[in-house]
C-alpha cells in the first residue's frame, strides 16, 4: 500500500493540536482531516469524525473513515508522524492557534514519544 501524506494545518507548540493531514492511500482514496495530537509527550493520530446527539441527548462520536488492519493502521500512523516531522526540520512556521484540543476521542495511535 502506497501512502502520501499532505500536512495542511500546523499550530503553534503551546497547542495540543500539532497538525491536521490529508492522507493518500494507492492514489485512490483520500481521508481528510487526520489530526496529529500531542498528549502526556506522547503524538497520537486521531481520526476525522461525526458527532451526533442521541435520543437520551448523550453525545457520539463515530469515525468517518478508519485503517481495519493493524498493518493499514501502523503505515498510515508513520506516515503522518514523518510528514510533520519533516515539515518541522524544514523549519516551517505554525500556521495557526486557533482551536484544535476539543473532542480527542481514545480510538487513539500513538506516534513515537517526543520527550
Amino acid at each position: 500500500m502506497e501512502i502520501r501524506v499532505e500536512i495542511t494545518k500546523m499550530f503553534h507548540s503551546d497547542n495540543p493540536t500539532k497538525a491536521f493531514a490529508d492522507v493518500y492511500i494507492d492514489d485512490s482514496f483520500v481521508i481528510h482531516g487526520v489530526r496529529l495530537y500531542e498528549k502526556d509527550g506522547r503524538r497520537i493520530i486521531l481520526m476525522p469524525t461525526k458527532r451526533w446527539t442521541d435520543t437520551s441527548g448523550e453525545r457520539k462520536w463515530r469515525d468517518i473513515a478508519h485503517p481495519i488492519s493493524s498493518s493499514a493502521r501502523n503505515q498510515i500512523k508513520e506516515a503522518v508522524c514523518s510528514a510533520y516531522e519533516k515539515r518541522l526540520l524544514n523549519g516551517e512556521n505554525h500556521s495557526s492557534t486557533e482551536g484544535g484540543n476539543e473532542n480527542v476521542r481514545e480510538s487513539e495511535e500513538f506516534c513515537e514519544e517526543t520527550g
